[in-house]
């Protein structure tokens, strides 16, 4: 259906058609000018040692699974709440991903719970920072340092998102941020792996080049796969980072704006803002009452709306893991009771306005029943 107010508009225009431009024109399409300039920008920004490119944040994350040596016979710790790419990566590095449930008010994993699933066989632990605001990674860090573990960082929706001052992704040992379409920062396709390890690095260079450091030689002194981008995509994002800020502020006041409109309301409650992260909100996450009625109410109204994720341990390419339903009650309890609304910066305020009029109006007619 044609949606009144879908909910994803990337912010892209006239700049990111005057950078794709220059590329056609220099007819460099592959990794180049721009390429190198946006790994700049966000090394900058981060303040990660060591930044590299790789076509998408799965496979990113499948490239720091490997650069870390994880693979068969291993054991990833991963969150039960987070979008499927997660632990499928950890899959596809040959390792089993072990879920753990989450803290109900800030939807991240519950760090109390990491220890009493690491077994000898647990090689690493992969904190994501869900929906805008980070993990805390302070007791995560100390868990590994005891046992012996290896980090990763999720940090797919959370690029400008900083843990008690350190940007998302450079607190473990690697860590990736997404560049999907509907990210703070939008390349169409794509991501970065951040580390400040520079044995790392050295790896992760090797492993996303075909196995050599230089592109034009056709000798492979190791193995490795094609995991890179164009300078298309990153002409893009150069243009995306100049007007982070921006961004970053749209989306901010509108959902401020959700909150304000929508604080009265008995049946919607917002996450948990948490004190170590400032909060850069990846969508606008709320549990309600009547949650898959309220969705097909504002469907039809023309508001195009995202359930929470689907609790992993329940998805049917994890059967295998022997996961019960019942089990995670945290997860499964916030998947039935929670709703993404829209927050694009283009998002004007008389549409977020209908949003939570229609909210409200399906809340009094429930009322009326």
């Amino acid at each position: 259906m044609g949606y009144k107010i879908p909910q994803l508009e990337p912010y892209i225009g006239k700049e990111e058609l005057k950078n794709l431009k220059k590329v056609i024109d220099e007819k460099w399409i592959t990794e180049g000018v721009f390429s190198k300039e946006f790994l700049e920008i966000i090394k900058e920004f981060t303040e990660a040692k060591h930044v590299v490119l790789a076509n998408n944040g799965t496979l990113a994350l499948f490239l720091g699974l490997l650069s870390l040596g994880i693979g068969k016979g291993d054991e990833v710790i991963v969150p039960d709440f987070t979008f499927n790419a997660s632990a499928s990566s950890v899959a596809f590095a040959g390792a089993k991903p072990v879920f753990v449930d989450i803290d109900e008010g800030n939807l991240n994993i519950d760090v109390e719970k990491i220890e009493d699933v690491i077994t000898e066989k647990t090689k690493a632990i992969m904190p994501v920072h869900i929906y805008g605001q980070s993990a805390d990674m302070d007791p995560i860090i100390k868990l590994a340092k005891r046992y012996n573990l290896r980090v990763i960082e999720d940090a797919a929706e959370t690029y400008g998102v900083f843990y008690k001052g350190k940007h998302t992704g450079t607190i473990g040992d690697v860590g990736i941020i997404s560049f999907f379409a509907d990210k703070t920062i939008t390349c169409g396709e794509g991501a970065v792996i951040l580390t400040n390890d520079y044995e790392l690095y050295d790896k992760l260079r090797y492993l996303r080049n075909q196995g050599r450091s230089d592109s034009g030689s056709f000798i492979h002194p190791q193995l490795g796969m094609n995991f890179r981008m164009t300078d298309l995509q990153c002409a893009v994002g150069v243009a995306q980072l100049k007007k982070f800020k921006e961004i970053e502020k749209k989306k901010i006041e509108g959902y401020r704006l959700y909150q304000l409109l929508l604080k009265e309301l008995g049946g919607v409650s917002f996450i948990e803002e948490v004190d170590y992260s400032n909060f850069i909100p990846f969508r606008v996450p709320i549990r309600v009452k009547n949650c898959d009625e309220l969705i097909q109410y504002l469907e039809d109204s023309g508001i195009q709306t995202r359930g929470f994720f689907y609790p992993l341990h329940r998805q049917p390419c994890f059967n295998y893991l022997g996961y019960e339903k019942n089990d995670f009650p945290v997860t499964n309890k916030i998947y039935s009771e929670g709703l993404c609304l829209p927050v694009f910066p283009g998002l004007k305020k008389e549409q977020i306005e209908y949003v939570c009029e229609k909210i409200k109006e399906f809340y009094n007619v429930e009322e009326k029943k």
